[in-house]
């Protein structure tokens, strides 16, 4: 299945429906080389997520309805592919007879009509959270908090950019979709990446186990800045992981520079990276491909994943 295809989106009654609006969610799959990777924008819509995995119900999140250049410079009011897909990592595949309900929902669409999923069965476990402290940095609509929290994560906090109306739209979404037991360990933070001498930051120090950032790697002059916050963040126990996941969509040579300049810079260093395209193909990770002339609309079907740890 394409990652675009777990999500749909619902208009309110009074919304003029266009062609795009009625193929949206097809789009993927008719025009292969022009891969739709952001959804949502209008605050009045309703972004559906439907996560492959039938344990989890179906996630309704709203966009934030931003004001001014600076904020709608953050892309906070989108729900990206990358952040799709760190959702279906961390919700995890269908366990023994939920492959069947799998292919009973999506039919032929469904991947594991050959046994498939996103990972392999022993790389599942290294993107669960269950029982962990979570930390989302620059969680947008937050879905990947929230799928967190759904999943059993012992503690889930879920930051990005200290604008009121993201934040207020992060706590709406948070309280939608999580239930009460799980939301009493849930709560949402501004964070600016590097401000590390708030209360927030000054009382989380080294707390999380696990910190989730999807498409936080568009801008390079904050790569630094992001990246000490995951340090500043990062539990000290060596089992303590930092999840990264970027699409190619702003360009490669965008994100290439977090991972093989930054990471080893500020005390990090890679455990495992590699690149998935939105159907969950793989293939190695490369900072450059075809000599930096790499056809744009290949490059939107992937994401490169990466899972990080303090330098040993």
């Amino acid at each position: 299945m394409l990652l675009p295809s777990l999500v749909t989106l619902r208009h309110p009654t009074s919304h003029e429906l266009t062609p795009e609006d009625i193929f949206e969610s097809s789009l993927g799959g008719v025009f292969v080389n022009d891969l739709q990777n952001q959804h949502g924008d209008d605050p009045t819509t309703t972004i559906l997520y439907r996560p492959s995995n039938p344990a989890y119900a179906e996630i309704a999140l709203h966009p934030a309805d931003v004001t001014g250049e600076e904020q709608r410079r953050k892309f906070a009011h989108y729900l990206w592919n990358a952040g799709i897909l760190m959702a279906e990592l961390v919700g995890g595949r269908p366990a023994g007879d939920m492959k069947h309900d799998v292919n009973e929902l999506w039919g032929e669409q469904s991947r594991w009509r050959d046994g498939e999923w996103w990972t392999g069965e022993e790389e599942e476990a290294k993107w669960a959270v269950k029982g962990e402290t979570v930390l989302e940095l620059g969680a947008g609509v937050g879905l990947g908090g929230i799928m967190s929290a759904v999943t059993g994560a012992a503690e889930v906090a879920i930051t990005d950019y200290p604008a009121p109306p993201i934040l207020e739209t992060l706590r709406k979404n948070a309280e939608t979709n999580i239930p009460a037991e799980q939301r009493a360990h849930t709560a949402v933070y501004g964070h600016q990446w590097n401000v590390l001498d708030d209360e927030f930051s000054t009382s989380h120090a080294h707390h999380y186990t696990r910190i989730l950032a999807a498409d936080c790697l568009w801008m390079p002059h904050e790569h630094e800045n992001l990246a000490q916050s995951m340090l500043h963040f990062l539990s000290d126990s060596p089992d303590a992981r930092v999840y990264v996941i970027a699409g190619f969509h702003t360009g490669r040579a965008k994100v290439a520079p977090f991972f093989e300049e930054t990471i080893p810079e500020v005390g990090l260093e890679i455990e495992e990276i590699y690149e998935m395209d939105a159907e969950g193909r793989r293939r190695a990770w490369a900072a450059e491909r075809d000599g930096g002339r790499e056809d744009v609309g290949e490059r939107k079907k992937w994401c490169v994943l990466a899972r990080l740890r303090r330098r040993r």
